[in-house]
């Protein structure tokens, strides 16, 4: 009998996988440590949890993972029966009182990579003489060696069976070191080696500026793990539509957006280094200005044309939802005062875990609440449900790397969702939007982070094609 049938004889799920994802979980369950590298919506969780029931002699899973997941793996664990009880978990959160006072023995201990280097001797004193295993869920929050989360990580997994599960593992080749270190100990003897194998050429800065036996490491990246793609996943779910939509800013806004871009790029033009850091780091400034104009404007009274333009999307789909996606803390908050009239909520940084699922609640459930503004970096992983309510995305700031945008996307194109995704990506013209959004639209594995000199670089801050 197959691993996945033997999981199926002694629980019950609330629903069968998917011949893909069968495949994946009777491939790894063998396997003490692997990677699901599966994109988001095509069912990590529900792949992740038959290997953890298929190990028997391990009596405890450690799930670590962002804190908005707490509360989504805590429901998919419970909907999970054996002789018609639920699985057994603790949601390892609240004051170190509280946290104090939890029960440690459910077969599923769920807790926050912040959390996990908090508590981490407290937590290990507790592990050290169990069988256990451990479930990192978003894993790149350990493509780092170097991190604090990387190091805490490594040391609760040792010698224990580990599931990373990541649908977008690397942005770039170098990240695949600390995924393969973990699953597939032995591969590279250090990070020294790696780098002779398959670092090229550095710049003066010591940024890779040119990769090498790239085949070489997409084979280790494939030892102990499988790849799934939504389409593999859902053959029957359309490829979301993506509809760029140039506008452009007033004429006193273009303005000033000139001014300020002007008055950074002359510190380019007297002698002053670009390099990696102070490129992006003025694309980003700029991009901010693009929407919000009393902010920088000092005049509260400022209206954006992005707002004529969500206004226009949301008259085009009639009474149907809208997630509007924007990378900036600021922009999120300006747009979720502004766009009140619809009875907005909003998922970003400085929203408390409380309070975001509040929102997604209600977006799903209030046919009074149109609009719901997701950031791309606090929203853009675990966030399920929308799906079922909403198949429309206005996109009206660029993230800095491709990873948040496909996570953002994949809100609405995942499993339950029964419309045509529609993807549109406001384009305001004569700023940074213009090269930030067609980096992202157009590209592949390896993300740019500087495009050459002064004239380059002052090209993308004015949009110029």
């Amino acid at each position: 009998m197959t691993p996945y049938r033997q999981v199926r004889e002694r629980y019950a799920f609330p629903f069968e996988l998917r011949p893909q994802q069968v495949n994946i979980v009777d491939d790894l369950c063998s396997r003490p440590r692997v990677g699901y590298y599966a994109e988001a919506g095509t069912g990590k969780t529900s792949m992740a949890t038959h290997q953890a029931l298929y190990m028997q002699g391990t009596e405890q899973w450690l799930i670590v993972m962002p804190p908005i997941l707490l509360l989504q793996w805590d429901r998919w664990l419970r909907s999970v029966k054996r002789e018609g009880k639920p699985l057994t978990t603790t949601v390892y959160s609240g004051t170190p009182a509280q946290r104090k006072l939890l029960n440690l023995n459910s077969m599923f201990i769920l807790m926050s990579f912040g959390l996990l280097k908090n508590d981490f001797e407290r937590l290990y004193d507790h592990l050290k003489d169990r069988e256990y295993g451990v479930i990192v869920d978003e894993a790149t929050a350990i493509k780092n060696t170097g991190s604090d989360t990387h190091k805490a990580v490594n040391l609760i997994s040792e010698h224990r069976p580990l599931m990373l599960l990541t649908g977008t593992p690397i942005n770039k080749p170098g990240d695949a070191f600390a995924y393969i270190k973990l699953i597939a100990p032995g591969t590279y003897r250090n990070r020294r080696q790696f780098d002779r194998l398959h670092v090229e050429e550095e710049d003066d800065y010591g940024t890779v500026t040119k990769w090498c036996n790239l085949d070489v490491l997409a084979a280790n990246m494939k030892i102990n793990s499988r790849t799934l793609s939504l389409l593999e996943a859902r053959a029957d779910l359309k490829e979301p539509l993506y509809t760029p939509i140039r506008y452009n800013l007033d004429p006193a806004h273009l303005k000033l957006y000139r001014r300020i871009a002007e008055e950074r790029l002359v510190e380019f033009d007297n002698g002053k280094e670009i390099d990696a850091i102070s490129a992006g780091a003025l694309r980003s400034a700029l991009q901010q200005v693009v929407i919000n104009w009393g902010a920088f404007d000092d005049d509260s009274e400022r209206r954006p044309a992005v707002l004529d333009l969500i206004e226009e999307v949301l008259e085009e789909i009639g009474e149907a939802k809208l997630v509007v996606a924007a990378h900036f803390i600021r922009t999120n908050a300006y747009l979720l005062e502004a766009l009140k009239k619809y009875n907005a909520v909003a998922v970003y940084g400085e929203v408390s875990k409380q309070n975001k699922q509040k929102a997604i609640t209600r977006f799903i459930e209030d046919p009074k609440c149109r609009v719901i503004l997701l950031q791309p970096s606090s929203a853009g992983f675990g966030v399920d449900g929308l799906q079922h309510v909403c198949s429309d995305m206005l996109v009206v700031e660029a993230p800095t790397t491709p990873t948040p945008f496909k996570q953002v996307v994949a809100r609405l194109a995942r499993d339950g969702q029964s419309n045509h995704v529609h993807v549109r990506v406001a384009i305001a013209q004569g700023t940074v939007q213009v090269g930030m959004f067609r980096s992202l639209l157009d590209n592949d594995e390896l993300a740019n982070s500087v495009h050459g000199g002064y004239k380059t670089l002052r090209n993308s801050v004015y949009g110029d094609e």
